[in-house]
């Protein structure tokens, strides 16, 4: 199976827009269904269904078979989304959902403070990492997609099409086995030049994951809205000739796009497997760190999170050492709240 994305749409701003106005709506709540998301996103005006906004779309939507609830699913979506980035976690109960602190963190600096909230997010989906206790990718083994994915373009002369996307990102069901990266280099370097090819290895793929074409297309829909959002600052969009007979769309990485993945290849990137051994205690401690690190790569000042990041760092280091770890908080690749089972991060909020 191919590596799936949600699609509830892509337009970044807006997509922060509408968890901070579900965080605020929800802040004396324990926690909240999907249905409380779509009465929200409605009562907002942030949400249409069948011709209608406001308490009549949500009237107008709801049915019995909440399959073809365009509401009911336009919220799972957004749910989705929300749960890979590490803004929400699933309670006991399988829709029913709770703000996890790094949600309440992005929320909280939104307004204020957007330039650490933009900061935050890019750090959020480079964190974004399969499998994980939050969401389902059925078929992946284990990927960090947008740090694969940025490394792709910049492999490629900083520049990617949707369908190379397609090929050398959604087709790849582990980033950890060897030589896998420098293949998907190599499969669309083979196809530049020549349109019939690409799409003819397109549809090879959707035939052989009995998946329609247009299904692996929307699932591009995410990544392309974040490469090209002017929030995150990675790429822009347009026609770009020399890539196949004539002009085609694409995505071309910006300076910082560049800058962020050779960044990336610099960091240690840990992933839960590698840590399932240690103590919780120790586990706790290194999420800490993790954590205090995020926040600094995303433009905190050392003066607000100074403190915490230096006991953090001292109370991880046997972990650190264990695993080869840096206590350069810029060389950490590791979101404790997109990776780590709930235990560890409960721990970790006493410690």
């Amino acid at each position: 199976m191919p590596l799936r994305f949600p699609n509830p749409g892509s337009d970044i701003n807006r997509l922060v827009h509408i968890f901070r106005i579900i965080y605020q709506d929800t802040s004396d709540s324990a926690d909240f269904s999907l249905d409380d998301m779509s009465r929200i996103m409605t009562s907002h005006m942030q949400a249409s269904s069948r011709g209608a906004v406001g308490s009549q779309a949500l009237s107008r939507s709801t049915g019995d078979d909440r399959s073809r609830d365009p509401l009911y699913n336009q919220s799972k979506s957004y749910s989705e989304v929300f749960r890979m980035l590490g803004w929400l976690r699933p309670t006991d109960q399988r829709l029913q959902f709770s703000i996890t602190h790094l949600g309440g963190q992005i929320a909280d600096d939104y307004s204020s403070h957007p330039d650490l909230a933009f900061g935050l997010l890019r750090e959020c989906l480079i964190g974004v990492c399969f499998p994980n206790p939050a969401t389902e990718n059925l078929g992946i083994i284990n990927h960090r997609p947008f740090k694969w994915l940025l490394q792709l373009a910049a492999a490629l002369d900083g520049v990617i099409t949707r369908h190379e996307m397609i090929l050398g990102l959604l087709s790849v069901p582990d980033d950890l086995v060897p030589n896998s990266f420098e293949n998907a280099v190599s499969t669309i370097q083979g196809l530049r030049g020549k349109r019939a090819k690409l799409m003819e290895a397109v549809d090879q793929m959707a035939d052989a994951s009995r998946i329609q074409r247009v299904t692996l297309e929307n699932y591009t829909r995410f990544p392309v809205g974040v490469l090209k959002s002017s929030e995150v600052g990675w790429a822009f969009s347009g026609k770009v000739a020399g890539l196949y007979e004539r002009p085609i769309e694409a995505l071309s990485l910006t300076e910082f796009g560049f800058a962020t993945a050779k960044s990336l290849s610099n960091m240690t990137d840990v992933r839960q497997s590698s840590l399932t051994d240690f103590p919780v205690d120790q586990q706790a401690d290194f999420a800490n760190f993790a954590y205090y690190a995020m926040l600094l790569r995303s433009g905190y000042q050392l003066s607000e999170i100074g403190d915490d990041l230096v006991s953090s760092s001292h109370s991880s280091t046997l972990l650190r050492n264990a695993l080869g770890i840096s206590d350069d908080p810029l060389k950490l690749l590791y979101s404790p709240i997109q990776q780590a089972p709930d235990e560890i991060l409960r721990v970790a909020e006493t410690r």
